[in-house]
Parts: structure tokens; sequence; C-alpha cells
């Protein structure tokens, strides 16, 4: 009979122990952070572009009106601006989700915005482009192509490097080729003239630091300049 009694409290007290540190842990998450939820804010979500739309001409005169969906768990947003041919930028920030900007005409431009609220972290939505010509043109110099590898700045190794850039028009009926630009001083010299694709191979033989750019042509003679971008070879 003592035997039966000692075994049936060994099972049954470490079952009681067991219950109360569970019963405590529940109780140190609900009183310490609200049933185990972060705390702070929840990161913003990112928004979601309007007007102007991707690749469109844009004809107003006086100001650019831009537009975007509200973006969830957001306080304010950033919109920022940039010029594609002098790279000049323009940002502002507001709580609405339209904003009015003096721009000047005849350049592209893309934009996106920036989802921020009183926590740390950001989001930041697609970013689109559209050319402000103030009055309709019948073609438009085809946006500047945006490096896509290797990225600036990227390490490769000797041999075979595949350069790889992504490119729009608001001409969606132009044809286009490309030139591509590479060297090791300041990328003004012609790798390929009138390339058709958006990607090409290329064998380097000697390590460095090498600059390149892309400068996209229509068939109307209209061209755009990537701009200069580098990347550094090893062995």
């Amino acid at each position: 009979m003592k035997k039966i009694l000692i075994i049936s409290l060994c099972l049954f007290f470490p079952l009681f122990i067991s219950c109360g540190g569970s019963g405590g842990d529940d109780g140190n998450n609900g009183g310490g952070n609200g049933g185990g939820n972060p705390t702070g804010p929840v990161a913003p979500k990112p928004a979601t572009l309007s007007k102007p739309a991707n690749n469109s001409e844009c004809l107003e005169v006086d100001a650019v009106k831009f537009e975007w969906n509200k973006s969830d768990d957001t306080t304010s947003y950033t919109i920022v601006v940039k010029n594609l041919l002098n790279q000049a930028s323009i940002s502002q920030t507001t709580t609405s989700t339209s904003v009015e900007i003096t721009l000047t005409k005849g350049f592209p431009y893309s934009w996106y915005v920036i989802s921020t609220n009183t926590g740390t972290a950001t989001a930041t939505s697609a970013k689109w482009k559209f050319y402000l010509s103030g009055t309709p043109q019948k073609n438009h110099a085809p946006f500047p192509a945006e490096i896509v590898a290797p990225k600036p700045g990227a390490t490769v190794n000797l041999g075979a490097v595949q350069l790889s850039w992504s490119f729009s028009d608001v001409d969606s009926g132009d044809t286009h080729t490309f030139d591509i630009y590479l060297d090791q001083k300041d990328a003004t010299t012609v790798n390929v003239s009138n390339y058709t694709a958006t990607k090409k191979t290329i064998t380097i033989n000697d390590t460095g630091t090498y600059y390149w750019r892309i400068i996209t042509k229509d068939n109307h003679g209209a061209t755009s300049d990537s701009g200069v971008s580098t990347f550094v070879v090893i062995e």
C-alpha cells in the first residue's frame, strides 16, 4: 500500500509542476507584451502608385499631380521625383495621398513613395517613369536604360562577364538598339554598336575597375544615356 501511494505521488507531482509552469508563462506573456504581440508600431506597407501612369506622357503645364493609394500602418509619405537626364531629385513629405510638384518640361522623370510611421521601419513603392512634355509630341526619347548586372560597385571574376540592363519607352511601337561603352577609364570606348538584346556576355582578360554605360536609340534617332556604372574584376 505504501509503494502504491509513493508511486501515485511521483506521477502526480510532475504534472502539478508542469501545469503551474505553463500558467506562470502565460501570465508573464500577458503582462509583459500583451499576449505575445510584438511591442511598438507595425511596419508600414508600401503604397500603390496611381498617377502619372508608368511609362506615360504627362501633359501638365504648371505642376504635375502625383497620386497613390493609402497604405496600411502608415502615418506619412515621402515622394521622391528624379530627373533621369540630369539626375536631380526632389523629395516632399506629406500625410496626404497626393501632391503637386512643379517640374521642368521636356524631361523624363522617375518617382516612388516611401511609407513611414512612428517606428523605424519604412516601405518603398514600385518606381514608375513618365515623360513631362507639356505639349503632345510625335516621338519621345526612350527612358535611360537601368543597369541590372553587374550592379554598381559589384565584384566579378575574370573571364566571361554578363552585362544586362532594362529600358522602357513612352512610344510602345518604337524599335530600339543599344550601344555598349566599356573601358577602364571613363566609359567612352564603344564595345558593341546597334545591339538589339538587353544582355551581352563579354570576355575580360585583365583585372581592375571597369566603367560602362548604355546608349539607347529608337528608330526615330532619339537617344538616352544610362549614365556610367562600374564593377571590379578580380582573379
